[in-house]
């Protein structure tokens, strides 16, 4: 919805002064979805009840009157309604009610603490192939039921309090359960959101094959960025992010949007690249560390990083360790490419190996 302002004034010098200000102001600010009326008949104006023209009306009420606010002023208060208008981005946090899973959602809870952000946390379930139904005759409205009932469970145990969050979060998390497939629901329901959060098992974990297959699912398919959180992993901020770069066009691209979904001010991303040499072991080699240039992120720094190893996942996760990361990202063009290093294991591999979360990101969506 527009903001509605009434510039009320009979053209006077100082409605004129005010009408050029405030067009200065709204000049800043392209964001903001704005409406202009001006009223300059001096009956329509006695019809406004002011105490004195020229004045300026923000959704019906007086915000000046009689006088000639600066620039900077009115920008400050304009600022407020743009933030105001900004929708809030959704974190999905898909559950299998795991503590993998419920680690995600916490990690999920400290992401959005302070910021613009929704939490929606979601259940996909199929009686029929659902394990943990003992009963796989339970009429549909008692197995509902009970899913309702682990959901209420999981929220009322893993929500955090302001104290741990060290923020307090926009709101109270929505929750959804859904019948169908996990991987195919969740992958639905990316379209809707700015990010999902998941949790992902470690390698020999018996729930790799059920958890683990559908957060693969999720990355490779997801039509928008995907955190992968490793069990136990707590959210101590992006600092330093290690980013697997094939040396390709879109790492500027890259580096926006990474900063962009985690509401980045101040980090360095780690360019790195992994030359593969049959029998090397890890061996770094040239770093160049710059400012990040002409994008409009002024405190993101950025390190281009050259690494010689025998196994690319190894590379990866041996200098992210170096580097002290708390993030690893992973990026492609073209999904068929992000395919292809998952048959290779090499994504796959990262994500059930890596200690540190990991953000899959598509730029063809």
């Amino acid at each position: 919805m527009p903001l509605h302002i009434k510039l009320l004034g009979i053209g006077c010098r100082k409605s004129k002064a005010l009408k050029n200000n405030l067009y200065k102001a709204l000049a800043r600010l392209p964001e903001l979805e704005v409406e202009v009326e001006e009223v300059t008949r001096f009956h329509d104006i006695l019809e406004y009840q002011i105490a004195a023209a020229p004045a300026l009306l923000i959704e019906g009420r007086p915000a000046y009157q009689d006088e000639v606010p600066e620039v900077e002023e009115l920008y400050a208060v304009l600022m407020q309604f743009v933030q105001k208008q900004k929708p809030m981005k959704k974190i999905l946090v898909p559950t299998d009610f795991s503590d993998v899973a419920a680690n995600a959602y916490r990690f999920a809870q400290k992401l959005a603490a302070g910021e613009d952000w929704a939490i929606e946390v979601m259940h996909a379930y199929h009686p029929s192939f659902d394990y943990s139904n003992p009963y796989l005759d339970m009429p549909a409205a008692e197995f509902d039921a009970v899913k309702r009932e682990l959901m209420e469970h999981f929220i009322s145990e893993h929500t955090i309090g302001d104290e741990e969050a060290s923020a307090p979060t926009a709101v109270a998390p929505k929750t959804e359960l859904r019948i169908g497939f996990a991987g195919e629901e969740i992958v639905r329901d990316s379209k809707r959101a700015a990010l999902i959060v998941m949790g992902t098992t470690g390698q020999g974990n018996i729930m790799e094959k059920v958890f683990g297959s559908v957060s693969t699912q999720v990355a490779q398919n997801a039509h928008c960025p995907v955190l992968l959180v490793p069990g136990g992993c707590q959210c101590n901020g992006f600092e330093n992010i290690v980013y697997a770069s094939n040396y390709q066009a879109a790492d500027e691209a890259v580096l926006r949007r990474v900063a962009d979904t985690l509401g980045l001010a101040r980090a360095t991303i780690h360019f790195v690249h992994v030359e593969e040499v049959e029998g090397q072991a890890y061996k770094l080699g040239k770093v160049v560390r710059e400012k990040a240039r002409g994008i409009g992120m002024p405190d993101i720094s950025v390190a281009t990083v050259e690494v010689e190893c025998a196994d690319v996942q190894e590379g990866i996760l041996r200098y992210a360790e170096d580097a002290g990361a708390g993030l690893i990202a992973v990026g492609t063009v073209h999904r068929s490419l992000l395919e292809r290093l998952f048959h290779r294991s090499v994504t796959k591999r990262l994500a059930f190996q890596t200690t540190v979360p990991m953000m899959v990101l598509h730029y063809d969506d």
